[in-house]
């Protein structure tokens, strides 16, 4: 089994515009315990700051196309030359629900223990950004 990719995909029902607020205003995100540190500009860094002030992953938008589609890297704590993961987000909305297909490409294999964990931690921030994104009000 290859050890590399993780693919999930959750149903949302409510907008893609309104899964996309959920990424990128930092009001929401900090409710899913920090924010985005980017100007949401193709080449520009990628981090994801906690709440607590602590940066967690630094990397750099790939791909960008507002409520459709996010692709960033992830780089390596230890030397940011080395890109460690791809991550896409992929939003198709179809009378007001969304499908968000999330997609991780790692750059070497994991550990089934690795695996089962990465997996995991997928499903519990998919479903907790379903959460947020169903319980938006309406944007004025």
């Amino acid at each position: 089994m290859d050890k590399k990719v993780i693919a999930k995909k959750i149903l949302i029902n409510t907008t893609a515009e309104n899964v996309w607020r959920v990424f990128t205003e930092p009001e929401i995100t900090r409710q899913m315990g920090g924010e985005y540190l980017t100007d949401w500009k193709v080449g520009s860094s990628f981090s994801w700051k906690g709440t607590d002030g602590n940066i967690y992953t630094h990397g750099a938008i790939l791909q960008l196309i507002p409520n459709e589609i996010l692709k960033h890297s992830l780089f390596s704590p230890d030397d940011p030359k080395h890109i460690l993961s791809a991550i896409t987000y992929r939003l198709e909305e179809t009378d007001g629900i969304t499908t968000l297909f999330a997609r991780e490409e790692r750059t070497y294999d994991m550990t089934d223990e690795e695996y089962e964990g990465a997996g995991g931690g997928w499903e519990y921030a998919l479903n907790l950004l379903r959460e947020k994104a169903e319980n938006l009000p309406a944007k004025s």
